[in-house]
């Protein structure tokens, strides 16, 4: 390989000869093996600050998802919004209905499909494990049918409901809910006789037809 000479101080300079490497700052990070195109990597630690805050994400994280999607504990922002929407729904209503619960009042509760949701969910938690899931009798009377034990109109539901019956293990449930959850379950459950579902056999007298 030829080589070309150049005039100066140090004599002659080969042309083909590699470049001498640039002088490595002894302050800076240590570079890594691997290379690519030509370049190089810093072997240059993330901010300790950084990591710290990476971590104390992750382990919060796993906290939130264990406190409200595993621990029967955490309730979730949805479900928190739903409970106070239905509060200000039986608010709404009370202040609509007045003090005094009657027939008319009722009905006009069990026509409301926001404040029949609600009652719905109460009726799941509390009545199901003796009237069943859609209010088809277990323990207790099926009550999509047209026979009732204790009268068919709504006041009678309403009564049943607040009072209980003591002597057949139902617990007067104006005492475990709020006077508009009393009414709310009284006018749902008056509501289950127009759509019959086949369950437990009928029980009582026959109050009206069955619902077509």
């Amino acid at each position: 390989m030829s080589s070309s000479t150049f005039p100066g101080e140090g004599g002659r300079v080969d042309a083909a000869s590699p470049a001498a490497p640039a002088p490595v700052d002894p302050k800076s990070p240590p570079i890594l093996d691997h290379e690519y195109d030509g370049i190089k990597e810093y072997d240059n630690p993330m901010p300790g600050w950084w990591v710290a805050a990476f971590w104390a994400s992750f382990f919060f994280a796993l906290g939130y998802v264990f406190q409200y999607h595993v621990s029967p504990n955490g309730v979730s922002v949805a479900d928190a919004y739903e409970k106070d929407m239905a509060e200000a729904r039986a608010v709404e209503a009370k202040r609509s209905l007045g003090e005094s619960v009657t027939e008319a009042g009722l009905k006009k509760l069990s026509l409301d499909p926001a404040l029949m949701k609600d009652a719905q969910a109460i009726f799941a938690q509390r009545c199901t494990p003796c009237h069943g899931e859609h209010g088809q009798g277990v323990i207790g009377p099926n009550l999509t049918d047209a026979y009732w034990l204790h009268g068919g109109g709504l006041m009678d539901i309403y009564k049943t409901v607040s009072e209980g019956v003591p002597a057949k293990g139902m617990p007067p449930w104006k005492m475990q809910l709020s006077a508009i959850q009393t009414r709310e379950l009284a006018a749902y459950v008056g509501s289950l006789s127009a759509h019959p579902v086949a369950g437990k056999a009928s029980e009582g007298e026959l109050v009206q037809p069955p619902a077509q």
